[in-house]
């Protein structure tokens, strides 16, 4: 039997409907066991380092990982720089000992660490943004935010500028050059609305998008906050207010000129910029970001279900159902799987070709709060008790040309769909009195589509080069599994699970 207090975790990640904190951890639906599985492989455990954690608080902390170093950050306030390399420290600062959290719990770092250039940045619910360089975790700029901060922070494209979004819906915009807030803008709500949010999607040095709790997709301008455009996602028309709930807590994915996120109570949700509609949407309840890779959209339900779905048609590929209310993670895409982790700390690999889960290995023997995510060749995993560990899966090298290809596709598609969106120079009337105030909104936002489609152009060549390596790495693949079909139908051996990474000019060599 799962230990109570596994399953209190597991009800206050995912029902904790809140305005302001969670107060409840009412036993409502039973994790089921985790299943049996026989390994088909087993991964390789190349480094584990012990970090502060979240100890038994729900925090959705994320390591970040930026020229061979990850920084993790602890609720209580440590963080810590480690080499992907071999697992070594680098450095390790302690938030708590600012004044501002001497009178506090803790630190209450929340929502998981951003870099860009020189600097990293994280939030806390406490209300700070501390903003450090990167070189030694020494504090460049600190701001009080006005509320709990509860997702990460992200650096625009030069990485002179940070956006921050709190806890009740306002983003706010600090220059790092003058060390100072520049706007305020966001969509606040009163109504009852999820603990999770979504983070903020910085679009080069023009643009952010933002989730909101009212069920909207806002992208906003990075010179002054100001509404360029607003998507109505959610549906929020029930008779509770628990029904009407809709917000949009995953990050927003634009990929060419369409919009994927999910809404609670809303469903999976593909939203076309140039139509200016929602052209399908499937009843899958999440609050977690979407995964996704040339051929599948993959996400994981609040039931903890793990669904895929095809991207051609988007019709359902498969969906398992063995991890129900397992408060199962967010999803990434890993080779040719699908990998979740759990609030026992197993981690599961489901194979994208049926949604069978070929393995299951125990990393932690505390939940898994948030999504695994791949470092070169290899997959790290963050435990609430603080563990990082560094996992690896590769036979033929699939994992990096796969990663390149999807990062490449966002880029583009971002810059095509906000191209297409025919609101960016409609409705800038919002806010404004005077001619004089819209004709100046709508200058800047010729301003803005300029920029972008000089961005277009110079990805052109970028983008031929994608589909040559796309049909070498498909060829490739095809060839990896016709062996391994062959190999199975007469009972051979697997490949060994020898593979080396890169990142940054430099390779993780497994043996």
């Amino acid at each position: 039997m799962i230990k109570n207090k596994l399953i209190t975790a597991a009800l206050t990640a995912a029902i904790c409907l809140v305005i302001s904190g969670c107060s409840s951890n009412k036993d409502l639906f039973e994790p089921v066991e985790s299943p049996d599985v026989d390994n088909v492989f087993e991964p390789l455990n190349v480094w584990s380092y012990s970090t502060q954690g979240s100890d038994d608080f729900f925090s959705q902390l994320t390591p970040v990982v930026s020229h061979s170093v990850m920084y993790v950050a602890g609720r209580d306030g440590k963080i810590y720089a480690i080499n992907v390399k071999d697992g070594s420290k680098r450095w390790k600062i302690d938030l708590s000992d600012e004044d501002e959290n001497d009178n506090k719990r803790s630190a209450r770092l929340s929502g998981g660490v951003a870099t860009r250039g020189k600097y990293i940045a994280v939030g806390s619910e406490n209300g700070y943004l501390y903003v450090m360089n990167r070189k030694d975790g020494s504090i460049y700029y600190k701001a009080f935010v006005g509320s709990e901060i509860v997702t990460s922070p992200v650096f625009n494209a030069s990485g002179d500028k940070i956006f921050v979004m709190d806890s009740v819906g306002r983003l706010s915009a600090f220059s790092l050059t003058t060390k100072a807030k520049i706007w305020e803008s966001g969509d606040l709500s009163e109504s009852l609305h999820l603990r999770s949010q979504s983070k903020p999607v910085a679009v080069g040095d023009e643009l952010v998008v933002i989730g909101t709790a009212s069920g909207r997709v806002m992208m906003l301008s990075q010179l002054d906050g100001f509404v360029l455009n607003q998507v109505g996602v959610g549906q929020n028309n029930g008779s509770s207010d628990l029904d009407r709930m809709s917000d949009v807590s995953s990050t927003p994915l634009l990929i060419g000129s369409e919009m994927y996120t999910t809404a609670y109570n809303s469903g999976f949700v593909r939203y076309s910029l140039e139509k200016q509609a929602v052209t399908s949407r499937l009843s899958y309840h999440s609050s977690k970001d979407i995964a996704y890779d040339d051929n599948y959209f993959v996400l994981t339900g609040d039931n903890g279900h793990v669904y895929c779905v095809r991207r051609s048609d988007n019709v359902e590929a498969w969906v398992n159902t063995q991890l129900g209310y397992r408060n199962v993670t967010a999803p990434v895409i890993y080779g040719n799987y699908a990998v979740v982790g759990d609030l026992e700390g197993y981690v599961y690999f489901m194979n994208l070709n049926d949604g069978v889960i070929d393995s299951k290995i125990k990393v932690s023997s505390s939940p898994i709060y948030v999504a695994p995510f791949i470092v070169g060749n290899c997959l790290v995993v963050y435990s609430s008790d603080g563990s990082v560990d560094l996992i690896c899966y590769d036979p033929i090298d699939m994992v990096q040309p796969k990663k390149r290809f999807t990062d490449l596709e966002k880029v583009s598609g971002i810059t095509s769909a906000l191209i297409a969106s025919k609101a960016m120079t409609e409705n800038l009337g919002i806010g404004t009195s005077t001619r004089e105030a819209i004709e100046q909104r709508r200058e800047e936002a010729r301003k803005l589509v300029a920029q972008i489609q000089a961005q277009e152009r110079a990805i052109e060549a970028q983008i031929r080069e994608y589909q040559r390596q796309k049909t070498e790495y498909e060829k490739r693949v095809a060839e990896y599994e016709k062996k391994q079909r062959e190999e199975l139908s007469g009972y051979g051996l697997m490949p060994s699970a020898g593979v080396k990474s890169e990142d940054d000019e430099e390779f993780i060599e497994v043996e």
